[in-house]
């Protein structure tokens, strides 16, 4: 690894991020084209059907690209898409290295653009910053690679570990910073998942409201309701606040098809969860935010579902009766309880956010 590779790579990892809400279903990619140890252009993708990275850091380089090194967070794609392929405007610029910090593991790109710009004479060096790229493009590679949604499981809890009082109740258990940065993270996802006990208990809209940027196509609402208990109204149902889908059952689809298919919802019955996720898949959504109650998040849970687990923990105390976060599981002893990888936390306001890996992604 030559000097400066890794700085300039995470440099580029951070401007891809920029495309983080807008870039999906394609992959926020950033790049920085470096020349004498100065940057002379940088770019990001900002959204499916404009140029990539590459093409906006080449447009701000100009002829000073010739001869330079460009660090790209994802393999330079070599397929016409929506876009040319970046590798050729890659040779074109007559830049002499490429650096790249991951390949792609889209079938159409998998190692064809590394070899052609090898081919072309272009040195290409691969798998710097590898690990801090990867954590950055986790949603696009799993499902890339595994043909599923990226699953996070998304709780605001008591210091007690409770999700809601005896009643029901939960609003609100985390302060306004923290539900600011939950908004942000249903931008960051292209659907966002309850079950039918939170549809009716809280009647939520499932839209984004306080991000600071909102993406170009609201988020896929989607509902699981099994047994087609949820009213069909209220805002959830409201089609002009962004698309529905919902999985159910036989049983449930014979007792409010009709009222679903009035409200424009898109119906799928399924036998399981595995099998809901595999639809999501096919249509392209990279994250899925579980933002249901206990009985969906547990069940996503023992079926082995999760990605990443993000709890909220609010400054509040619920007690021996409060709805504890995961009601379904029974761990009967510590051997026998999962031990998570802690990968981040943040102080909002009284609120503490804590990120957790629940699975290995790749």
């Amino acid at each position: 690894m030559k000097n400066d590779d890794y700085t300039f790579m995470c440099q580029a990892i951070e401007i891809g991020h920029q495309g983080r809400v807008t870039a999906p279903p394609n992959p926020w990619v950033g790049c920085v084209i470096v020349k004498n140890g100065k940057v002379i252009g940088e770019g990001f993708h900002r959204t499916a059907g404009e140029p990539h990275a590459e093409v906006h850091a080449l447009k701000q380089a100009g002829a000073e690209a010739a001869g330079a090194t460009a660090y790209v967070t994802l393999e330079p794609c070599s397929h016409f898409g929506r876009t040319p392929p970046c590798t050729n405007a890659l040779i074109q610029a007559k830049i002499a290295r490429v650096v790249v910090a991951i390949e792609d593991p889209d079938e159409r790109v998998s190692g064809k653009g590394i070899a052609l710009l090898r081919e072309a004479g272009i040195e290409v060096d691969v798998g710097i910053a590898e690990e801090e790229a990867k954590r950055s493009l986790a949603p696009y590679l799993f499902q890339r690679k595994k043909g599923l949604p990226y699953c996070i499981l998304k709780a605001a809890i008591t210091i007690d570990g409770c999700m809601a009082a005896s009643d029901r109740t939960s609003q609100w258990i985390t302060g306004p910073e923290a539900r600011q940065n939950a908004h942000q993270l249903r931008a960051e996802s292209q659907a966002i998942a309850i079950g039918a006990g939170t549809a009716t208990a809280d009647h939520p809209a499932l839209t984004v409201r306080e991000s600071k940027i909102i993406p170009l196509i609201p988020p896929l609402r989607v509902l699981f309701d099994r047994s087609g208990k949820v009213n069909v109204q209220g805002s959830l149902f409201n089609n002009k606040l962004g698309p529905l889908i919902i999985f159910t059952t036989e049983k449930g689809l014979q007792i409010k098809e009709t009222q679903w298919k009035e409200v424009g919802a898109e119906i799928h019955v399924v036998d399981s969860l595995l099998q809901a996720l595999q639809i999501l898949g096919k249509q392209g959504i990279l994250q899925l935010l579980v933002e249901g109650g206990p009985t969906l998040l547990s069940s996503f849970w023992k079926e082995n579902l999760a990605q990443e687990l993000v709890v909220y923990t609010g400054p509040r105390l619920l007690g021996s009766e409060g709805i504890p976060l995961f009601n379904t599981l029974s761990i009967k002893t510590i051997d026998k309880s999962p031990v998570l990888k802690l990968i981040s936390t943040q102080q909002l306001g009284n609120t503490v956010k804590s990120c957790y890996q629940v699975n290995e992604s790749f």
